[in-house]
C-alpha cells in the first residue's frame, strides 16, 4: 500500500474531471431520493490480524557503556499467543448522505481464542494485579516452554466524515460522487491471559521489577489513528430501478512529534514517528422494495500502521536521570473480507 496514496489521489480526481466535460455537475453531490441512507449487517473473516512490538536500543545503556546490554531487547507479536488469524468477525456500518457532506459509521468484533506455548521467556506488564503470597505485581513472566491460553474481545470502529463538493451525472443511470474524506479509526479490546498459578517471582529488568512467574492476569488495550484522503462513489441504475453501488475510500496519515498530546506526564514525553494506511472497497446491489430497498453486497478492507517511539534525551546527565527504557517499533496490520446485508432508505 505504500506510495499508493498519489495514484488513488489522481484517480479520483480524474473521476471528478474527466466526465465533467461530458456530463452534467451538480452541486452537493448527485443525490438519488431513496438510496440516502445505508444500513448494513456485516459478516466475514479476517484473513490476516497482526500486531507487533520490538524493542531497538536503549539510550541509557550507551551512556553507561553497557552496549552489550542492548542483546536484552524484547520483540513481541500475536504469532507468540497464536492470535494472527484468520477469525470470524460480524459488525454493521451505516451511511448517511446530505448534500455536500457524508457520514460513514463501520463498526466490527472479533473474539479469537487460544492455547499456546510459551517459544522463551515472556516478560509482560499486565493491567489486573497477580497476587502472590500476599503480595501484588503487575508484571508476569511465562517461563519458556509454559501452557498458556490467550482470549482477546475485540472492535474495530471507524467513522468518517465526507466532504462532496460537486457530483457528475451522465445520463440517468450513472452518478459519480468524489469525496475528501476525513476520521479516525479505533481498535480497542480486553485481553485475558491465563498461565497457571503463580510459582514465584523473578526480578529482572534495569532499573528491576518484580515479575509473577504464572498467575493469570486482564487488561485493555486501545490503538487509534486519525486519517485522511480521497474517496469516490460509483452509482449505476435507474432512480426508480436495480441500483449498483461501488465506493473507494483511500485513507492515510503521517505524523512525526512528540507524544505530549498522548499523556500528561513530561517524564514519559517521546517522539513518535507513525504512518497508517486504510483503503477499503464496498459493492452493492440495491434491489427496489415498497418502502425501501434491500441491499446485498461484499467489501475489502487492508489497513496497516507501523512506527517508532523513540526517547526524546540527548544529554547524558538526563538520560541517566529518565533511565527510560528501550526505544520501540511496533506494527499492526489487518485484512478482511466481508458479505454486507440491509436497507436502503
Amino acid at each position: 500500500m505504500h506510495h499508493s496514496r498519489f495514484h488513488l489521489a489522481a484517480l479520483a480526481s480524474l473521476f471528478l474531471l474527466l466526465p465533467a466535460a461530458q456530463a452534467g455537475v451538480e452541486w452537493g453531490g448527485c443525490l438519488v431520493p431513496g438510496h440516502n441512507q445505508n444500513l448494513r449487517f456485516t459478516a466475514g473473516s479476517i484473513l490476516e490480524f497482526e500486531g507487533m512490538v520490538t524493542e531497538t536500543t536503549r539510550k541509557l545503556y550507551d551512556v553507561t557503556g553497557s552496549t552489550w546490554k542492548q542483546s536484552m531487547a524484547e520483540s513481541y507479536d500475536l504469532n507468540d499467543f497464536n492470535l494472527d488469524g484468520p477469525y470470524g468477525t460480524i459488525g454493521f456500518s451505516l451511511d448517511m448522505a446530505w448534500e455536500f457532506f457524508r457520514l460513514q459509521l463501520d463498526t466490527t468484533f472479533l473474539n479469537p481464542s487460544a492455547d499456546a506455548t510459551a517459544r522463551r521467556d515472556y516478560y509482560i506488564a499486565v493491567g489486573e494485579d497477580i497476587e502472590y503470597q500476599g503480595q501484588d505485581y503487575d508484571h508476569l513472566m511465562i517461563p519458556k516452554g509454559t501452557r498458556f491460553s490467550a482470549d482477546l474481545a475485540g472492535n474495530m470502529t471507524e467513522l468518517n466524515f465526507l466532504l462532496v463538493p460537486v457530483g457528475v451525472k451522465a445520463g440517468d443511470i450513472l452518478r459519480i460522487n468524489p469525496s475528501l474524506d476525513f476520521g479516525v479509526l479505533l481498535f480497542g479490546g480486553k485481553y485475558d491471559i491465563d498461565a497457571g498459578e503463580p510459582a514465584g517471582v523473578k526480578t529482572y529488568q534495569d532499573p528491576p521489577e518484580d515479575f509473577a512467574i504464572g498467575g493469570s492476569s486482564s487488561g485493555f488495550t486501545i490503538l487509534g489513528a486519525p486519517q485522511w484522503g480521497p474517496g469516490v462513489e460509483i452509482r449505476l441504475g435507474k432512480a426508480e430501478g436495480l441500483q449498483v453501488d461501488l465506493q473507494v475510500h483511500y485513507l492515510f496519515a503521517t505524523y512525526d512529534g512528540s507524544t505530549a498530546w498522548l499523556t500528561t506526564a513530561d517524564h514519559r514525553e517521546k517522539n513518535l514517528d507513525f504512518d497508517h494506511e486504510n483503503l477499503r472497497i464496498r459493492g452493492q446491489v440495491e434491489i427496489p422494495m415498497k418502502r425501501m430497498s434491500l441491499n446485498f453486497g461484499v467489501q475489502v478492507q487492508m489497513i496497516e500502521t507501523d512506527g517508532m517511539v523513540t526517547s526524546t534525551a540527548t544529554d547524558p546527565d538526563e538520560i541517566l536521570a529518565l533511565q527510560e527504557r528501550f526505544d520501540k517499533e511496533f506494527s499492526f496490520k489487518l485484512n478482511s473480507v466481508m458479505a454486507t446485508v440491509g436497507v436502503t432508505f
